[in-house]
């Protein structure tokens, strides 16, 4: 089974794949009066000709081991992800790539919880991970049903499953 090395959370070596911001406390200048702080825009999501996100939630268990069972990319919107509560790990591959470069192409990330990713239209990702614990609960941002008409799937054989080595 291939394996691939979490890297660093950095904007340089996500950029190809979206963007990111703590939105717990974030680091950007805010305003606010009197023990509020409002930080608007921190991370800007593209929603495609949507009207309407949709938010959702996934609750992941602990694996005995981080192994990418399944791809997926939304060819029409990005997608917008964030832990509630502890660290996880998630992959991505480039968007234009076919399955079998996005397998090759993996990238891998821990992500602190409260940090929100914004995912590029196109981009290869799915499920992420937990780091830690025996449970992550993640916000995702889409529009409205994109799961029914805007969602390619891939389910991988056993020899194209990819191990991530924290």
């Amino acid at each position: 089974m291939k394996e691939i090395k979490v890297k660093e959370l950095t904007l340089e070596n996500f950029k190809p794949f979206g963007s990111f911001s703590q939105m717990v406390n974030p680091t950007a200048r805010g305003n606010g009066i009197g023990g509020m702080s409002f930080h608007a825009d921190l991370e800007v999501l593209e929603m495609g000709s949507a009207h309407a996100a949709a938010f959702s939630t996934t609750r992941v268990t602990n694996q005995l081991k981080p192994v990418v069972l399944a791809l997926e990319n939304h060819s029409h919107c990005g997608e917008g992800i964030m832990s509630l509560d502890n660290d996880m790990l998630v992959y991505f591959a480039p968007a234009g790539a076919d399955l079998a470069h996005a397998i090759e192409e993996l990238c891998a990330f821990r992500v602190p919880s409260g940090v929100m990713l914004t995912i590029r239209p196109g981009v290869w990702h799915c499920m992420p991970f937990t780091v830690d614990t025996e449970v992550v609960n993640v916000l995702n941002v889409l529009p409205e049903r994109t799961y029914a008409n805007d969602c390619e799937m891939h389910i991988l054989k056993e020899e194209e499953r990819v191990a991530i080595i924290v």
